[in-house]
């Protein structure tokens, strides 16, 4: 059984998060030991403070290292052996499942919360702690951080889910996407499977599954292949968002361009235009001097970021009845001509 102790100035905040639902359950039941701490008790002055000025100079407080450091001695003296000390900060690596799965086989986590601008660097250099972030994005404090952190362990111990299933067939775990139509093997297009047929078939079914969320995964989030690899190669180098119109297939930023580059426009392509343009300003752009019959591809590695930011442009083009598709491929016909962080363009040797 694993134990994670939090380092913290609002304990009960965690208290009142890990003691509901499935962690919950899983403390009551004796699967995980969360303990919470709060670093104020080690201040050691009259009204516990536990913030001070930078000595660099700046604006706002850090928390002091004192407090931190006998809060988190007293933690390792109650455990009896050294324990991994993770401290949330935007700084450090971003949190993976892989990164989840690596943790969750440890035997002691502790998990120091910063607060205010931040703590001092020597205690965490005294402890040799390893930061961790959430995300690319800044909070009030590392509750929220920890508190994800301590959710994703500890719902991979045992008997904290129902069984190992529960969480080996996600998503990041396995590196699949998963569709409801393909969680119940009994079931197909609502209609019942004759048991006879699964009985003896567990294979068979897990391989289906396999290769119905895999192509999931491949409409909804293609980045995620890139690290699916077959024989040693990547499943899906590349990927390509196209809009069908006029009998023709568009990348999408060349078809926002040439709405926009239109003198007559329809009612629909007005309001989509109007709608679409803040949006489009945020994405990468394709560069502009493609020769004709070239092919735009984005380079799957970085397709998350894509995929994120034209999450919103997929919503409006549903909206306006305009079809598109995702496209993936390992190898797109013709040479490279060009290529950069997000794009690839392909060419037949023709052209020149």
């Amino acid at each position: 059984m694993i134990r994670i102790d939090i380092a913290t100035l609002f304990p009960d905040m965690c208290e009142a998060v890990l003691s509901q639902s499935i962690v919950g359950r899983g403390r009551a039941a004796g699967y995980i030991d969360i303990r919470c701490h709060n670093i104020r008790d080690y201040a050691g002055n009259k009204h516990n403070r536990v913030d001070d000025k930078p000595y660099g100079g700046g604006t706002g407080m850090v928390m002091q290292a004192q407090p931190i450091y006998d809060c988190i001695s007293a933690v390792k003296s109650d455990i009896g052996k050294e324990a991994r000390v993770i401290y949330m900060s935007p700084q450090g690596r971003v949190l993976t499942q892989d990164m989840v799965k690596e943790l969750a086989a440890e035997k002691n986590l502790i998990i120091l919360c910063g607060h205010y601008e931040g703590v001092d660097q020597r205690v965490l250099d005294e402890l040799c702690a390893e930061e961790i972030s959430v995300g690319d994005y800044v909070l009030t404090g590392g509750e929220l951080p920890a508190l994800i952190l301590t959710d994703a362990v500890a719902r991979l111990q045992q008997g904290v889910l129902p069984n190992s299933d529960a969480y080996s067939i996600e998503s990041h775990y396995s590196g699949l996407l998963e569709h409801p139509q393909y969680t119940r093997p009994e079931v197909w297009h609502g209609r019942e499977v004759p048991q006879v047929l699964l009985t003896g078939a567990h294979d068979s079914v897990a391989k289906w599954q396999e290769e119905a969320a895999l192509e999931v995964t491949r409409k909804k989030r293609p980045d995620m292949l890139y690290d699916r690899r077959v024989g040693g190669e990547p499943l899906a180098r590349y990927m390509k968002v196209s809009v069908y119109n006029d009998c023709r297939e568009y990348d999408i930023v060349r078809y926002m361009k040439m709405i926009m580059h239109r003198r007559v426009l329809t009612n629909r392509e007005q309001k989509l235009l109007k709608r679409m343009l803040p949006v489009l300003e945020t994405l990468p752009a394709p560069p502009e001097d493609i020769p004709k019959g070239a092919e735009v591809w984005l380079v799957s590695k970085n397709a998350s970021r894509h995929i994120e930011l034209y999450a919103p442009l997929f919503d409006m083009l549903r909206e306006h009845g305009i079809s598109y598709s995702v496209n993936c491929t390992d190898k797109p016909g013709g040479s490279v001509i060009y290529e950069d962080e997000y794009y690839c363009v392909f060419a037949d040797s023709e052209i020149n």
